[in-house]
This record gives structure tokens, sequence and C-alpha cells, in this order.
């Protein structure tokens, strides 16, 4: 008997199966769209990059892994894609939704046979950071745009959520401007909610991509040693330890490690979030910034090249940025929304309505489908 084809598959690394499974209250954005499509009727399936393969076969395709991405500094993940339960189901898509570019470079045998062979299936992926590398060599820079070309050329739909990143990439890939779209993120406004309007806590950070200024953080907490912060994060390198106004909590979403219902109670303690940023493409703190606002928690962030919407946030409207990481500069913010309560007020406000109608699951849902709902 011919198994049944499934209208979506939606591709992560991991985390998404074990929340679904043990049936908590957990927020939908990092889903991408799965709950959107899922309840509007269609078969949807998840795949995670894991299982059983020969471990013969996995040794050695682990070490050409590590080989390939110190030479060429970019992320493959060779093995990740020969689990047969994993295969058998993408096998099956009639829509592959793959979340990150590293889990599209992954696939792309898959995706040139099914292309060149099958043509039934329709590829989408979310880009996040395709530009960030870690190498100045204009050769491996070469390679990284052939890649990237050669990614976009096999699939149907290259989304991004940043406005920045997207343009960047309507520049560089001119040829294939139609298979490039922008997408808003959302969070789920649903969970990250509360009546809570009057905050006298700590100061939060949560965070723990590359692009966290962690050495600006650890001068910032130094310099104002009379105020409180709770920094969430695994990347904290025993920077705080010293610290009486640190408290240091160990987190990742990926990891499953504190619930979110711990997270969300943070947000709701504390009095403002901070998100200091290197200079990057990369729409960096975006969830973190969008889940505190929805929780009435003013957001100071790093205004970045990678900022993702500059449209639609405004300074000392919905949010609070800073240009450049100076201790003085971010002692005057944090000073200035402790202190001017109509200011705070009117963040709070701002932000809160914007989330509701523009950066929420539902609206990133409803935008997804009118991409990949053919």
């Amino acid at each position: 008997m011919k198994n049944k084809n499934i209208d979506y598959v939606f591709v992560y690394f991991n985390a998404r199966k074990k929340r679904i499974n043990e049936g908590k209250d957990s927020p939908e954005e990092f889903f991408y769209g799965y709950q959107y499509i899922k309840n509007k009727g269609y078969e949807v399936a998840i795949v995670e990059f894991g299982g059983k393969v020969n471990p013969v076969i996995n040794l050695l395709l682990n070490n050409f892994q590590k080989i390939f991405i110190n030479i060429f500094k970019f992320q493959y993940d060779f093995s990740g894609i020969l689990y047969k339960d994993s295969l058998k189901t993408i096998k099956l898509s009639k829509n592959l939704i793959l979340t990150n570019t590293r889990i599209g470079h992954s696939l792309i045998p898959y995706i040139i046979y099914n292309k060149l062979f099958k043509k039934d299936t329709e590829f989408s992926v979310f880009a996040m950071g395709m530009f960030n590398s870690s190498s100045n060599n204009k050769i491996i820079l070469r390679i990284h745009k052939y890649l990237h070309s050669m990614l976009l050329y096999f699939i149907d739909n290259l989304i991004f959520i940043g406005q920045k990143e997207y343009k960047y990439a309507l520049e560089i890939f001119k040829n294939q401007k139609s298979k490039i779209k922008f997408l808003p993120f959302g969070i789920d406004n649903n969970f990250w909610n509360t009546k809570d309007e009057k905050k006298d806590g700590p100061i939060l950070f949560i965070g723990n991509d590359s692009n966290r200024d962690f050495d600006f953080l650890e001068k910032l907490v130094n310099q104002l040693s009379n105020k409180k912060f709770i920094v969430v994060s695994e990347h904290t390198d025993g920077r705080f330890n010293n610290l009486e106004n640190v408290e240091i909590l160990k987190g990742s979403w990926n990891k499953n490690i504190l619930d979110d219902e711990l997270i969300k109670n943070l947000y709701s303690q504390s009095k403002l979030t901070i998100i200091p940023l290197k200079n990057s493409l990369q729409p960096s703190g975006q969830s973190v910034a969008l889940q505190s606002m929805s929780m009435n928690t003013p957001v100071i962030i790093t205004q970045t090249d990678g900022f993702w919407d500059v449209e639609n946030f405004k300074h000392k409207e919905n949010i609070y940025f800073i240009e450049t990481n100076k201790v003085s500069d971010w002692e005057i913010a944090i000073e200035e929304l402790e202190n001017d309560e109509k200011i705070y007020q009117k963040i709070q406000i701002n932000a809160k309505s914007l989330i509701d109608q523009k950066f929420n699951t539902l609206e990133f849902g409803k935008n997804l489908f009118n991409i990949v709902g053919k």
C-alpha cells in the first residue's frame, strides 16, 4: 500500500516534538506557522534532525563535517539528513518548510534530486543570519555566495524575517527576486500576555546567540552596581559570578532549559528588558523584544544594521533605541525609563498594541500561508 502524501512537513533541529508531547501550555512562535496551517485542516508533520543511523557512518560524517566547517566556515549537518524516519516523512511531503538555512543547505542533495527527477515538492527555507560569516577571506565568502545561490536556484521560497537581510538578498540575488520573500516575525501574544502594568522588579537580559554583546553587558552591570539584573543565558562564562547585583539563570529554548512559564514570570516582574547587540545584518534579539513588549515590559535595544523593521518600531514611542554600546548611553536610557513614568507608560501601551496588531503568530501564520499555501 502506497503511503499517503503529507500536505506540509516542517523541519527543525530539535525541541518541538518534546513540547507537543508534554502537552504543556507553550508559546507557538518557534514552530514557525505549524499550528496555523494545521488548524486550517491540512495534514501537517514535524521532522527533527536526529534518530538512529549506522554509528560508523555517523562518525565518518561528523568528522568530515568538522573539517568542512573549519575550512569553509559554513554550517552543514551531513549526518542529520540520513536518519531513516526523517527521510521517510520528508519524501511524503508536498510542501517542505525548512526553518533555517543550515537545514536547507544540509538537505540540498535531496532538494536537487527532487527538482530534477520528481518535481512534486515545493521547498521553502527560512533565512536568519544567512549573510553572517566568521571569515573575511574573499574566496571563502565567494564560496558562501555560490552555495546560497545554488540553494536559492532549486528552492521555491527563501523567507526572511528581517527587512535589512531581505533587501540585501534582493540586491545580490537579482536573478531570483521572485523567490525572495519578507515575512514579519510574530510571537504568541496569547501566551505572552499579562495585566501587570506597574513593574518595580529587576532589569532583565535573555539571550544566547553570538550577536549578543556579552562583553558590553559585563561592563554595564559592573558600572550599575546599584541596580538588580537577571541574566538568562548559557553563555555567561563566569563573567558575573562575583557580582552581588546579578542573578544568573541558565536558559536555552532549544535545549528546553527553563520552563516557558518561568520566562513569562520573569518578563512579568521585570522593570525593563535590555538587549545589547553587536552590529550585524541578522535580526538578533527579535523574539525576546517582541515577547517582552507583549508582556508590558519596555525594551532597550541596540539599533543594529539588521534591526528587523525600522518602519513600525519607533524610538521612545514603542521601543527605546541605543545607537552604540556605550555604558553612559545605556545608563541614561535606563534612568530615563525608570524615572519618567509618562514615557515608560507610553512605550508600554504602544508596544503592546503593535504586537497585538501586527507582530503575533496569527498574522505570521496568515502571511506564511499566503506564501506557501498554493
